[in-house]
């Protein structure tokens, strides 16, 4: 799994991954955090190539064996923990999940996070999602 939170914004990406390589992680990350954008991250070592190229990103890691919120950087990783809480917390309450499915969950998920936060604004959304994606001829 891997996961980015905007707090400002107030938006999360999650996605399955093979593997939590460099390879594999660093195309994700440049697909969908702007350049310029702060990232938290914690010491895991494919993070360390987002260091190779500082002008993309500013690059902070808290090191947990240490720390849950770096002393002079102030980076953390709070918010994405508890993005992912929110989702774990989610998958609870469907009474199980299949593995097969996990990304459609996540997707949903997170379209429910951005467009559906309640029964009305949720099926408001839906109606202009699909007439955006089947425009009548």
């Amino acid at each position: 799994m891997f996961g980015a939170y905007e707090p400002d914004a107030q938006l999360g990406y999650l996605t399955l991954v093979p593997e939590r390589s460099a390879t594999v992680l660093l195309p994700i990350i440049h697909n969908v955090i702007l350049p310029g954008s702060i990232i938290h991250s914690d010491g895991w070592a494919a993070y360390r190539a987002l260091d190779v190229r500082p002008a993309l990103y500013d690059h902070l890691v808290v090191n947990h064996q240490h720390n849950f919120v770096d002393p002079v950087t102030g980076a953390c990783t709070n918010h994405i923990e508890a993005y992912w809480s929110r989702v774990k917390r989610r998958f609870k309450q469907m009474y199980g999940t299949s593995i097969a499915l996990v990304p459609s969950y996540l997707d949903e998920f997170m379209w429910r996070e951005r467009f559906g936060q309640d029964l009305v604004s949720a099926f408001r959304n839906m109606l202009i999602h699909i007439a955006e994606r089947y425009p009548q001829h």
